[in-house]
């Protein structure tokens, strides 16, 4: 995803990254931290909340989240109470009661519930207009937080996040329905590409594709992949603005070169807006019945889609039980022709070749930073999935062991 550290960090001093002070327990740590505001400095940045009221940490994605976020859990507080928390260290102080309401937010019952942010480190409350507020307090209050003190802190179990201090591999093994082994299954992370099955799948539910139809590729298609990793390197194909190219062409590209550009040249020919698509992604989800899967794009790159190793076994079985998606990820050595005044050849790199070991009915991959490695497999009825998976090696040693469970 786009380093959000450049959103955060960028603007702050240095001095927020000092180390914490060593604590007896993880108690202590939560107690100390309570109501503060965290930016995690080994993940871009991100930025996390912790709750006073229940020791529990809210992933706070950006300023409106974090408004929005903040704002459900207010305290009611009338006009004459909130007076006795100063907006500034010249004015009257009620010393228990900002102590006693340290990090909270309050809501001005009594005034269209505005709220107010009562900051631990000197006591005084801050007004929280909107998000665009929220936003420069956050970069004015934060903390800098390592992984490995952020972890000791529970993240709360409302949000469908993933929590990126999380430092293991996780798997699962669906058969007749029901996981016959797994590690981390229900660890909510990010399914890079693989969320491109979700995105096939949408895209079947829209009006039939005409598979010979030709779209014709856009100059924003192709700067999509920059505009959520900036430099790093994306999977696709060698599309050129004002290509133009069939659906079957794009929908190989996509499933088989996991092709982000190409992917969204189909999501904007499908007749819906981008929102409106990632609407339906989640739409498609709820029909499977999953609850802590959330899409926000289509293509995977932004690391705030997310699902578990379970809920990606049920993605995978449905997508996989579709033709048009089986045959596209069987594809090798496809080549597009280009429609064009002058065609022009694209070869569509498989990236699903290194599985074929393990001769898959059906495969699709995914990787990015957040994510790590990531695989689905069919094999008969039988679906696996691993995640987070930190290197090759770590990722082909769950699956060898993995597949001697097929029959």
């Amino acid at each position: 995803m786009k380093k959000i550290v450049l959103l955060f960090i960028g603007a702050m001093s240095i001095t927020f990254f000092a180390p914490l002070p060593t604590f007896a327990s993880d108690n202590d740590l939560t107690e100390h931290l309570k109501g503060r505001i965290l930016l995690q400095v080994e993940s871009y940045g991100r930025a996390w909340y912790v709750n006073p009221t229940d020791d529990t940490r809210y992933y706070l994605k950006d300023g409106p989240t974090a408004y929005e976020i903040m704002r459900t859990m207010g305290l009611g507080i009338t006009n004459a109470d909130l007076a006795k928390i100063p907006t500034n260290t010249m004015g009257p102080r009620n010393s228990q009661l900002a102590t006693r309401l340290s990090g909270r937010i309050l809501l001005q019952v009594e005034d269209r519930g505005e709220a107010w942010y009562v900051n631990p480190l000197d006591g005084l409350r801050y007004y929280m207009r909107d998000g665009e507020t929220a936003y420069a307090l956050m970069k004015k209050f934060a903390l800098g937080v390592s992984n490995a003190d952020l972890r000791t802190i529970p993240i709360n179990p409302s949000q469908i996040v993933h929590d990126t201090t999380f430092d293991d591999v996780a798997y699962a093994f669906l058969r007749d329905g029901k996981i016959i082994t797994g590690k981390n299954e229900n660890q909510i992370l990010p399914p890079a590409s693989m969320s491109k099955l979700v995105t096939a799948l949408a895209l079947l539910d829209q009006t039939p594709l005409n598979w010979d139809r030709t779209i014709t590729i856009t100059q924003a298609q192709l700067d999509y992949p920059a505009s959520l990793v900036g430099d790093d390197t994306t999977s696709e194909v060698k599309l050129q603005d004002g290509d133009v190219v069939s659906a079957y062409d794009l929908w190989v590209a996509m499933l088989v070169a996991s092709s982000n550009q190409a992917t969204m040249a189909l999501v904007d020919a499908s007749g819906l807006s981008r929102p409106m698509f990632a609407a339906a992604m989640n739409k498609k989800v709820a029909e499977l019945g999953l609850k802590h899967t959330l899409f926000f794009e289509p293509t995977g790159l932004d690391a705030h889609n997310v699902t578990t190793p379970y809920e990606m076994t049920i993605i995978a079985k449905a997508a996989f039980s579709q033709q048009e998606i089986v045959a596209a990820t069987r594809q090798d050595n496809y080549i597009i022709t280009t429609r064009n005044i002058a065609p022009r050849s694209i070869k569509v790199n498989d990236h699903n070749a290194s599985l074929q070991a393990y001769q898959p009915d059906a495969v699709k991959v995914g990787f990015l930073i957040e994510a790590q490695r990531c695989v689905a497999i069919k094999k008969g009825d039988d679906i696996i999935v691993v995640m987070h998976a930190r290197s090759m090696k770590e990722r082909n040693q769950v699956l060898d062991k993995l597949t001697k469970l097929l029959p």
